[in-house]
């Protein structure tokens, strides 16, 4: 038990170390966006990874739909026939 917690407790040093040090070391130039290696698609990696979250919150509101129509013990929507009536005003007659 004694090594595990021993290495846990350098681990943790050597991070305060860095977090603490880590406002002297000098700033980068500049962050540049790379593709990763036989990357063939010559799209942005970010607008991929966007476009992904986006499909991936898609496919899980249809799976939250999906579930939520089944819980409701298969009462599914159902479309009236109220929007085929025309509802013509009346002149309403004067007070006796």
């Amino acid at each position: 038990m004694e090594p595990l917690i021993y290495s846990v407790t350098t681990t943790v040093a050597q991070d305060v170390r860095g977090l603490v040090y880590a406002t002297q070391f000098a700033p980068p130039a500049a962050l540049l966006e790379k593709d990763p290696p036989n990357w063939r698609w010559h799209l942005p990696l970010g607008f991929v990874t966007l476009v992904a979250a986006g499909m991936l919150l898609i496919a899980a509101g249809g799976v939250q739909w999906h579930v939520q129509e089944q819980k409701q013990g298969g009462a599914r929507y159902h479309r009236t026939q109220m929007h085929k009536k025309k509802i013509r005003p009346q002149l309403a007659l004067p007070p006796p």
